[in-house]
């Protein structure tokens, strides 16, 4: 399954977040950690912020910081913060651009496969993803030396 690059930085920025022990991070700290494009980010971290999955503040110890534990954000809310319908499988998300509409009989079984993927996407959680990015960036430390 393909993930867009809107919820893969989205979710690099929060494994950073999670990962800072509460520390506020400036989003050019988040991008130098993980590489990212400074300016795609800051738009990326405006979203997260409008869905309250992070918080800001200003001045010089500024930055971002989680709003919830990670247990709490899940996969499905990070997503929808920095409007990625890619995994949209239902009609009437798509029926300007190419679908029949609601007189298509596959609309029923699309709208039924898009709640059981958005059902899937909402069960992993940033903890999920935060864990295995520790876990294998330790195992790639200890292969190093």
């Amino acid at each position: 399954m393909a993930i867009n690059t809107r919820t893969e930085y989205a979710l690099r920025a929060l494994i950073e977040l999670a990962g800072s022990n509460e520390d506020a991070l400036s989003a050019r700290e988040i991008c130098e950690r993980q590489d990212l494009p400074k300016k795609y980010v800051e738009h990326l971290l405006a979203g997260l912020k409008a869905a309250e999955l992070i918080s800001s503040s200003a001045g010089s110890r500024g930055g971002y910081v989680l709003s919830r534990s990670p247990e709490q954000i899940d996969l499905a809310q990070i997503m929808a913060a920095v409007e990625d319908k890619s995994q949209d499988l239902a009609c009437y998300s798509c029926k300007e651009s190419y679908c029949l509409g609601t007189s298509c009989s596959l609309s029923e079984i699309f709208e039924e496969l898009s709640g059981r993927l958005s059902g899937v996407l909402a069960s992993y959680k940033l903890s999920d993803f935060y864990h295995r990015f520790k876990s294998q960036n330790q195992a790639v430390a200890k292969e190093k030396k």
